[in-house]
């Protein structure tokens, strides 16, 4: 019987080894220069837009090859399904007028108040292995056991004061992520529902020599589905909440160079939290510096120091208290940089190379320390051809597994080896309508296998990889 361990592995290695399906548009999360000039009205751009694509999915349920997933005793566990989707995008927002639509121009009074709000809807429609899955034995599930899916993407941005030396900004994001289990039977899955609301302080200097900001956020994730009992571990089992204190400043003290930090404290917590699923207090600091070698290289370097503070934490493997930081160099392949301690986004055509070392609450152990090397690339081409790549590797370092209820050592901590990309193309034969390809690659190398008592009755490979290729119109105003 696979008592407690079925859900508590499906929503452990899935959950974070997975870019979420709401968010997998390369449009939906940058629109500097995926969106169009917008339809005016008043004092503010509309811009609504819709994107049909239909794709390839070549492990729906990121498991295992060779059914090494759920394995009972000897017997084969689930095996790989692949699926065929048309997948339709409507999204709408909004936007304080921008000074280029102004009759003015740039010489417009800056407005006290501005304003980005918007949402997008994410439909799929399974067109190969969808319906109702009733195979008895898990190597007998070879269908999705659902017919479509949908996500959800919102955002709320009010500046307040933007440009002034002193400001409030207030934010909301809100997500609804549509995330198979590993088992069909289970319609929930891993389905949920995250929301996180932020205010922030901001203090600008004249002439931009510093900028400081000091917020606090509220975050919830909530999965959807109803618990499935007390001899099982359910999705419901990992709703959590956090308060974040947060801070980020830049002090730009030469003309090409500015001194950046950022540090953040949270307080996370389980609604039913257990000895093996601890509640924690992650703290995080990192200061550098960002510079302009020339007028079209930058340099981003920030080293810190990042503790777990898991209340479980003891003895062995349980804590993540180590070294984190980021380095990153960057050649803007049009225009210059941006300024000393300013992001770039991709509005500007740009080649970077870096390197990332962080970690992030997870629900294999306590945490997951991250090491990823990665390679990006934004370029808007003549104004018609817009590429983006962003392709990464590195380790993973798991922390010591924990059973849930009695905090007793399931498996010491271990690692593995993640790869991931994302290359996204598109053709714009108008201002408003594009033709475009997205393939994206995900993938986990490793051979640990864990399993729910220690005594390999049921057992799981954290190994996958997963090959998605798309091809669709957008039209966008």
């Amino acid at each position: 019987m696979m008592k407690r361990f079925v859900l508590a592995l499906t929503a452990a290695s899935a959950l974070f080894s997975l870019s979420s399906p709401a968010s997998a548009q390369v449009w939906l999360r940058d629109r500097t220069t995926t969106q169009g000039a917008g339809i005016r009205s008043g004092d503010f751009e509309l811009h609504p837009g819709v994107a049909g694509e239909i794709g390839y999915d070549s492990n729906y349920f990121n498991r295992a090859p060779n059914n090494n997933t759920g394995r009972v005793g000897g017997q084969p566990g689930y095996p790989i399904v692949d699926t065929v989707r048309l997948r339709i995008t409507p999204s709408f927002y909004i936007t304080t007028l921008g000074a280029q639509r102004r009759p003015d121009g740039t010489s417009a009074p800056r407005p006290k108040v501005t304003l980005t709000a918007g949402a997008a809807f994410i439909y799929s429609q399974f067109l190969m292995n969808g319906g109702e899955d009733t195979g008895a034995a898990p190597a007998q599930r070879k269908k999705l056991g659902r017919d479509f899916e949908y996500g959800v993407v919102g955002d709320f941005i009010l500046n307040i004061a933007p440009g002034q030396p002193w400001g409030l900004n207030l934010i909301d994001n809100f997500q609804r992520t549509a995330q198979p289990g590993l088992d069909p039977l289970v319609e929930a899955g891993l389905n949920r529902i995250e929301n996180r609301a932020a205010a922030e302080i901001v203090h600008t200097r004249p002439g931009g020599l510093l900028d400081w900001r000091l917020g606090y956020a509220y975050a919830l994730t909530h999965f959807e589905g109803s618990p499935l009992g007390a001899n099982f571990v359910s999705p419901q089992d990992f709703n959590n909440y956090r308060h974040e204190l947060y801070t980020s400043g830049r002090w730009r003290f030469l003309p090409r160079t500015a001194l950046v930090y950022n540090g953040s404290y949270w307080i996370q917590n389980y609604n039913n939290p257990t000895p093996g699923r601890a509640n924690s207090r992650p703290l995080r600091t990192r200061i550098g510096l960002s510079g302009l070698i020339t007028d079209r290289f930058a340099v981003l370097a920030l080293v810190g120091w990042g503790s777990g503070n898991y209340e479980n934490a003891g003895s062995g493997n349980r804590d993540f208290d180590s070294v984190i930081g980021q380095l990153e160099f960057r050649y803007f392949l049009s225009g210059s940089a941006p300024e000393a301690g300013s992001s770039a986004t991709t509005a500007s055509s740009s080649i970077a190379l870096g390197f990332t070392r962080d970690f992030i609450n997870a629900y294999i152990g306590n945490y997951q320390a991250r090491n990823r090397g990665y390679l990006s690339l934004n370029t808007l081409i003549a104004q018609r051809f817009l590429l983006a790549l962003d392709a990464g590797a590195g380790a993973l370092q798991y922390s010591d597994v924990l059973d849930r209820n009695t905090g007793a050592l399931v498996s010491a901590g271990f690692n593995s080896v993640r790869a991931d990309a994302t290359l996204f193309a598109e053709y714009r034969v108008k201002d408003w309508l594009g033709f475009n390809a997205t393939y994206q690659f995900l993938g986990e190398f490793t051979d640990k296998r864990l399993s729910a008592d220690g005594a390999n009755t049921v057992t799981y490979s954290l190994g996958f990889q997963r090959h998605q290729a798309f091809v669709g119109v957008r039209a966008f105003f």
